[in-house]
């Protein structure tokens, strides 16, 4: 009798606590019904509060990623509502302080803005420091391209804010990142090249100039007492920006064009003659891609953890070997998972011929987010971890482990504050 009632108890126990299993989504038991969303909400947080896998979240919004690629429809001031429709969990939006209706979460593919265009991030991170202070990656053919710095005031080599510079190569005004190559990026597994680790050092801005190519393109003074003959064979040769100049201490005409100026908005470190520069991307200050696993199985590596140390944690940036080309795009979700570890038993297995030597499981312990890709690499934060990512580890699509962790088990708490706090 009283095996029977303990048996009734813990199955009871087992239904109370468990997650809510529906067509493998997750939903936590203290899940809320209604939930108001409020001014820093981030989409990755509030469907965290309902799954254990927020990656997952697509499925519980009703959503079809490939017809909404960046939600900026989720409001502060909108209403959610945790509904089951044939068993299967679902969240729509509800009337909100108003009392009036704010929308539906199901969206035709054209609409994507609810008026005031401010809908909430996928993640509460400082990208731009993401993007500023940590290295990034660029193509050989980008870095082959790119202009550069080639002199300054004064004849010095280093500048800094307000400091005025001039650069080869840039063809339309506007605002540049200025950067220099760390290291060269290489497969771990291939030892194929896969780009160059590059450091930001500034923000430049163009400074209106007349070109003096335009001007000194009719100056045929550097061409004096060469016929015409001469002087039409020689201009045949010059670029579009080029013409010729002469000076005192050359016997020949020299072929040259101008150098932009540019002002030094922010030295993120030294700015220094040589850096190359690319245009400023036009947003880098936040990211609404939406979170998603892979098409396809992936298996990638880490091929550079963020600011030169071996192990890092929540918040913090990695580069893989996989990119654009290899099915992976900005808000892809990987898990993070530790090799084998040999280890000795201490069990007295009856078979004498057994091993002392066990292996342990592959262990999965934290999912990063794909944020910035290219052909063969990307950049990904670390959103969740319950042991330190390091350079060994190898990233696949997310598994199972991780659903058998409570939360409290995890670095979350204080991803941001870590982030603000280091700038």
């Amino acid at each position: 009798m009283n095996k029977s009632i303990m048996t009734m108890l813990c199955v009871a126990g087992i239904a109370i606590s468990a997650p809510v299993f529906a067509k493998g989504l997750q939903v936590k038991p203290n899940a809320p019904k209604r939930y108001v969303v409020k001014q820093g909400d981030t989409l990755w947080g509030i469907s965290g509060k309902y799954l254990y896998r927020p990656y997952q979240w697509p499925s519980l919004w009703n959503v079809n990623r490939a017809k909404i690629r960046n939600p900026h429809w989720i409001y502060p001031g909108q209403v959610l509502y945790l509904t089951y429709v044939n068993g299967r969990p679902v969240l729509h939006v509800g009337k909100g302080a108003s009392g009036r209706k704010s929308g539906f979460i199901k969206l035709r593919p054209q609409v994507r803005d609810l008026g005031s265009g401010y809908g909430i991030q996928t993640l509460d991170v400082d990208f731009y420091r993401l993007f500023m202070k940590h290295p990034q990656f660029v193509s050989q053919n980008e870095l082959t391209h790119a202009p550069r710095v080639v002199a300054g005031a004064d004849g010095r080599n280093i500048y800094t804010n307000g400091d005025r510079i001039y650069a080869d190569g840039i063809i339309e005004p506007g605002e540049y990142l200025s950067f220099r190559v760390v290291q060269d990026l290489k497969d771990p597994m291939t030892g194929k090249s896969l780009g160059k680790l590059v450091e930001f050092s500034g923000e430049l801005t163009t400074l209106s100039n007349d070109n003096t190519a335009l001007v000194e393109r009719n100056n045929t003074s550097a061409l004096d007492g060469y016929s015409a003959k001469k002087r039409a064979k020689m201009e045949a040769k010059l670029a579009g920006d080029e013409y010729y100049v002469k000076s005192d201490s050359e016997k020949k005409p020299t072929a040259v064009r101008t150098a932009v100026p540019l002002q030094v908005k922010t030295a993120a470190s030294e700015i220094m003659r040589g850096d190359y520069i690319i245009r400023k991307p036009d947003v880098i200050t936040q990211f609404n891609a939406m979170p998603h696993t892979p098409d396809s199985p992936v298996e990638a590596r880490i091929i550079s953890v963020m600011d030169g140390v071996s192990e890092t944690g929540v918040g913090q940036s990695i580069i893989l070997n996989k990119g654009s080309a290899d099915g992976v795009d900005e808000g892809t979700v990987l898990s993070v998972y530790k090799g084998n570890r040999l280890v000795k038993t201490e069990w007295n297995n009856p078979d004498k011929k057994a091993t002392k030597i066990l292996s342990l499981p592959t262990e999965e312990v934290g999912l990063v987010m794909v944020y910035r890709t290219g052909e063969h690499a990307s950049s990904a934060i670390v959103l969740e971890s319950k042991s330190n990512v390091s350079a060994e580890d190898v990233l696949r699509n997310p598994g199972q482990d991780l659903e058998t962790f409570d939360d409290a088990n995890f670095q979350k708490d204080g991803m941001i504050d870590t982030l603000k706090k280091s700038k």
